[in-house]
């Protein structure tokens, strides 16, 4: 019995050092060690983007700017077991949908997890009252992309998206970080690293709940550079206008400055829709939709030219000496390379009669063209088809450029294995055959023509240099003599009664200009117009374009003349 009392002692005593040494290893030997992570679990880095630099047209209005965003943000080691619930119910998301966030990746340890983002102010008033009530969890004040005119030069800025696992890897982390938005179309993309930022961030002391002490240190973030743009707004809402509910594009030149003034693609997009995550369900629309309004027409695709081509034909032979300006051939409405071979139509079945160059551009005689194919090799045409910017890509501030297809007979040989003939050539000098080119291509030759061979490079973004050095003009390699008498062809086109594109007269000066009908077989022809105003002091260039619209003359002239009246009025 005596044993008993002193066996239990003997325990009490042996507990109590066994706590001791316990202590002491604790306190003494690996103090040191809960020390630092004690001031880690206290201390919290918050990472502050940088809100992206703005995009003004050329009369400073705001075509891409920044908004305020309410996001809910959660520390999960701060969370306690009814957080989540609570969370749920304010939010209206579903408790393992708030988990599967929490799971994600984080830059650092103790960083917040994105819950929510850019939620309404009421939500995230709501979540600030119940704050005693959620623990670990707070609102964050941020700034997100806003596009104040919505789908007007959409196709130009284009859009952001949230960064991607592969692309965090590999970037700077003072300009990146999980949560990013990095441009993925438009002008969005191609300036995203002048656009784009310095990083900041803000350490912060917080309790046992994780509440916030106070701030121990504070770096604002750096915005981005602006961009200026050539593109003048209110001209391009109103061309913007004018294709509405075509599939269409449109692209206008200063040739004082080489700077677009418009370039319209319809139909178009809200680029608002790819910044909220709470209008998903318009993107994945967009992105599924038949009419591919995410599709920039105006660069992106490639269309064989039609008519339009037919001033290169020209060009070419005339270079190649084969014709003269006076140069004649008659016109019955058909045309047969060899006797009794296949006929090639002209799109006006009685005939022309007897043309000369001038008349043939005025009409847009195919016959005439067909003879000139018949004078030619494709390798001529190609060659100063290549001269005049067709086949490659234009130099543009905008990504997915098409560089359009110029083919010759070694392009058929390498790609189908097949030798070219005579009457493809027919073709080519109409613009059909292979021939693809896009919309700010045409743009690109004609501004060229109308400047009798001095070189093109469009461009959108005004120059941050406040003095550019003189380059030496680039001609190209095209006799001038031959460029005017192309000129002259194309005032007759609309100034003549008898040319192609007189629907696009206008009152006020001399347009000229060349149309172009594409056929597309079995569906309704492309139409084309493209030219160039003043006749006789050109000041802008211009393409229109319209999908399957039928004939040039009609559906781009109409469009050519509306456009006309409003440069006027912005001029």
């Amino acid at each position: 019995m005596i044993m008993r009392p002193l066996i239990f002692r003997v325990s009490i005593y042996a507990g109590l050092v066994g706590l001791g040494l316990g202590l002491f290893q604790t306190q003494v030997i690996d103090g040191s060690q809960y020390r630092r992570l004690s001031e880690k679990n206290r201390i919290r880095l918050i990472p502050l983007e940088a809100p992206r630099g703005r995009v003004f047209d050329s009369k400073g209005k705001l075509l891409a700017t920044n908004r305020p965003s309410y996001d809910i943000m959660a520390t999960p080691e701060d969370m306690g077991p009814e957080t989540v619930p609570k969370l749920s119910r304010l939010l209206k998301l579903p408790e393992n949908e708030i988990h599967k966030r929490m799971r994600y990746a984080r830059e650092y340890p103790f960083t917040p997890a994105m819950i929510q983002e850019d939620v309404t102010k009421e939500t995230a008033f709501a979540v600030e009252e119940h704050r005693t009530e959620l623990p670990g969890v707070f609102v964050n004040l941020s700034s997100i992309r806003y596009y104040p005119y919505g789908q007007t030069a959409s196709h130009l800025i284009g859009y952001i998206g949230k960064i991607g696992p592969a692309e965090y890897a590999n970037l700077d982390r003072q300009r990146y970080g999980l949560n990013s938005l990095v441009g993925r179309a438009g002008l969005e993309k191609v300036y995203d690293e002048t656009l784009r930022g310095w990083r900041g961030g803000r350490q912060i002391e917080v309790n046992a709940r994780g509440e916030m002490i106070r701030v121990l240190s504070d770096r604002d973030p750096e915005p981005g550079e602006d961009l200026h743009l050539t593109v003048d707004l209110e001209f391009q809402a109103k061309i913007t206008g004018l294709l509405k509910d075509k599939h269409a594009a449109v692209a206008v030149m200063d040739l004082r400055t080489n700077g677009l003034l418009a370039l319209v693609s319809s139909p178009t997009f809200d680029p608002n829709a790819f910044v909220s995550p709470s209008r998903s369900s318009e993107r994945m629309a967009l992105l599924a939709d038949k009419n591919y309004p995410m599709l920039n027409r105006a660069v992106g695709s490639a269309y064989p030219p039609g008519s339009v081509f037919k001033v290169v034909t020209a060009l070419s032979a005339l270079e190649r000496g084969k014709i003269t300006a006076q140069s004649s051939f008659t016109c019955t409405g058909r045309f047969r390379l060899t006797p009794g071979g296949r006929p090639y139509a002209c799109w006006y079945k009685q005939g022309h009669g007897t043309l000369g160059l001038y008349e043939a551009i005025e009409r847009s005689c195919n016959v005439y063209f067909y003879h000139l194919g018949s004078l030619l090799q494709p390798e001529d045409i190609a060659h100063y088809a290549r001269e005049l910017g067709l086949g490659q890509t234009v130099r543009l501030e905008l990504p997915d450029t098409n560089p359009g297809l110029v083919p010759d007979a070694g392009w058929k040989q390498a790609r189908f294995r097949q030798k070219w003939y005579q009457g493809e050539t027919l073709s080519y000098a109409i613009g059909q055959s292979y021939l693809l080119t896009s919309p700010i291509q045409i743009l690109r030759l004609v501004s060229i023509i109308a400047q009798d061979g001095k070189w093109v490079d469009p461009h959108l973004v005004a120059s941050r240099e406040t003095h550019t050095p003189a380059v030496p003009a680039r001609y190209v390699a095209i006799h001038p003599e031959n460029m005017k008498i192309i000129k002259r062809g194309m005032l007759q086109v609309v100034q003549s009664q008898f040319g192609t594109g007189q629907l696009a007269k206008v009152d006020f000066a001399k347009l000229a200009a060349k149309t172009g009908t594409a056929q597309v077989p079995p569906g309704i022809a492309h139409a084309w117009m493209t030219g160039f105003f003043p006749y006789e002091d050109p000041q802008i260039a211009f393409v229109v374009f319209v999908e399957h619209g039928g004939s040039g003359g009609i559906a781009a002239g109409h469009i050519v003349k509306d456009m006309l009246q409003i440069w006027k009025d912005y001029a």
